[in-house]
């Protein structure tokens, strides 16, 4: 009986310590759904915010109908009914919101480059974070610039990929779409194994796999929604200084 008795009072104490933690949580952690409301038009999104094992702040992004899928969040800072945030939609944007006093809603102001507009979301379940894959190491036959150039339809877009060590070593990338007035492009995760090169881009629901051959080039194939284009990366002209 004691060792029941004691695996009772195990039990109840775990459920306690879910209790607590659970009181000690932030309002702001969930899934949040409302609207930017933009002059003449309004962008629907979609925002999870969560913390993982370590008690830090996680949480991803969507917009709803357009490319930007489950786009990471960073700068996360909650204070008391305060929550900001910023995610690159490809453009960077930040949120600067307050809950509410019964932490149902979420409302601020979200600004980019060109301006700012008012925002309001509404708690509409648990979170659900998409976490992307953490980038490999960056070989030093990688590194560095390169240019390509896609085919789409008969219109060719110029495409610029940069691939530079972060912090950790671990690669760190973007794409610049030359011909859209050089507008830079996150990567999300970067994967490299071997002569094998991989690129997730979450901001416009695009990814590129690619080979490294002989003769220096990456070669492979771009790909967003139903489209599937070859691409070919080539070292970039080192810049004039």
């Amino acid at each position: 009986m004691r060792k029941f008795g004691s695996l009772l009072f195990g039990a109840a104490l775990a459920v306690l310590n879910q209790a607590v933690w659970a009181q000690k949580d932030s309002p702001a952690v969930g899934h949040w759904q409302g609207k930017v409301h933009i002059p003449n038009r309004e962008l629907e999104i979609g925002v999870d915010l969560a913390r993982n094992s370590k008690g830090v702040w996680i949480g991803s992004m969507s917009v709803v109908g357009a490319s930007a899928q489950d786009v990471p969040l960073s700068t996360i800072a909650v204070k008391d009914l305060s929550v900001r945030f910023a995610a690159d939609l490809p453009e960077r944007a930040s949120f600067d919101g307050r809950l509410s006093a019964d932490a149902g809603k979420l409302s601020g102001t979200a600004s980019n480059a060109a301006g700012e507009a008012p925002f309001e979301l509404t708690r509409s379940g648990q979170a659900n974070v998409k976490v992307p894959p953490a980038s490999t190491a960056l070989p030093k036959e990688f590194e560095g610039a390169w240019d390509g150039a896609i085919d789409a339809g008969g219109r060719v877009v110029r495409v610029t990929l940069k691939l530079s060590p972060a912090a950790d070593g671990s690669a760190a990338a973007t794409l610049i779409a030359v011909d859209q007035g050089n507008m830079t492009i996150p990567v999300t995760t970067v994967t490299i194994q071997g002569k094998q090169l991989e690129l997730e881009a979450r901001a416009i629901s695009g990814s590129y796999r690619g080979t490294l051959g002989t003769g220096g080039e990456i070669a492979g194939e771009w790909r967003q929604g139903p489209a599937r284009l070859p691409l070919t990366f080539q070292r970039a002209a080192p810049e004039k200084k």
